[in-house]
């Protein structure tokens, strides 16, 4: 996987080209410093920021809101004014005190993933909170669990790694599995773990079900691409990588890698480099005065991007596509900046 050498703290990252006098700092809050989706993600923000003539300030969290909140604290401490923020809070117990701070320190800021399914962004501080934006991941559970089914023929014992147990998308993807597993009767369950989206605990995990289950577990649903790496690490110990099947989700170049080898059945590659492009951009945008908050429907204020499916039969076209930071501007975004969406995240999305 690649790796992104970041610290815990604020990291600059540069860009280029003209200076945008109005706008302030730029900043994204991101989970993790070696997952290759944040990677993406900070990459299509430099995209943005940089023709704006504007650095990138990375804070990482390592999936901890607390701590989150205390680094952006530190940066909203003496003001804020026009600095525009994309942030995964971390969970949702975070997310209306970030908005909240961001706010009073003068800043404009997209959230992402983490949304209470009770506030919004045109009814929590709307004259700053810009937009929630998300990859549906019913939709990601369901489509994965339904190629488990067609895989298994339609029968057999499955197992599931759940993310962090209060993120929407870690409840989404479950239910999303589910949804699947319902519309494919011989498909059985047979148990659910927390890996808290990490690749050792997905391994450790995999390991305690093969001493359980043995030949009987036929496929394993990891609700992301980390912990079905260590799901693979865990299978090749016992030389079943391949024989029992392996889906994830994020879509990172090491997974794809393994679905080309025959090591794991598929993953839905969610596009980190446009999600940062799209969340910095429409935090710009309403500093710079080319979005009117108050002309916006709800639509654009809370939505899915687009998502692929990624299996044996596209992995190779998935794996060749290259994003060009020319081609994600500002001025090349601020064009359609709602081109990747899909739509509203329906009401009751995120309990």
């Amino acid at each position: 996987m690649r790796k992104l050498a970041l610290g815990l703290g604020v990291l600059s990252l540069s860009g280029s080209a003209s200076f945008a006098g109005d706008l302030g700092n730029v900043y994204v809050g991101v989970g993790s410093a070696s997952s290759e989706y944040w990677a993406a993600f900070i990459e299509g923000a430099k995209a943005v920021a940089g023709s704006k003539g504007k650095d990138v300030n990375v804070i990482v969290s390592d999936f901890n809101g607390q701590k989150l909140l205390e680094q952006f604290g530190a940066v909203f401490a003496t003001g804020c004014e026009g600095c525009a923020i994309a942030v995964d809070p971390a969970s949702n117990a975070f997310t209306k005190a970030i908005v909240e701070r961001a706010r009073d320190a003068g800043a404009k800021i997209v959230n992402l993933w983490n949304r209470p399914d009770e506030i919004h962004p045109w009814d929590t501080a709307p004259d700053a909170w810009v937009a929630n934006i998300s990859f549906d991941g019913v939709d990601s559970g369901y489509r994965n669990g339904m190629e488990l089914c067609k895989a298994l023929n339609g029968r057999g014992n499955i197992a599931a790694l759940q993310g962090i147990p209060d993120n929407p998308p870690a409840k989404q993807r479950l239910a999303g599995l589910e949804k699947a597993v319902a519309e494919c009767p011989g498909l059985k369950l047979v148990d659910v773990q927390v890996g808290n989206w990490d690749q050792t605990q997905g391994q450790s995990i995999t390991r305690a079900w093969l001493t359980k289950y043995g030949s009987d577990l036929k496929g394993i649903f990891s609700a992301n691409d980390g912990m079905a790496l260590g799901a693979v690490a865990a299978l090749r110990e016992q030389g079943l990588a391949g024989k029992v099947l392996v889906t994830g989700s994020d879509g990172s170049s090491d997974v794809m890698q393994l679905i080309k080898s025959g090591d794991m059945l598929s993953t839905m590659y969610i596009d980190g480099y446009v999600q940062g492009a799209t969340a910095t951009a429409l935090a710009v945008g309403v500093i710079t005065g080319d979005i009117d908050l108050a002309k916006l429907k709800e639509e654009q204020r809370d939505f899915y991007l687009s998502q692929t499916l990624v299996n044996k039969d596209n992995v190779e076209a998935i794996l060749n596509g290259k994003h060009v930071a020319a081609d994600y501007s500002y001025d090349k975004v601020k064009a359609n900046f709602w081109a990747a969406s899909v739509g509203q995240i329906p009401a009751g999305a995120n309990k």
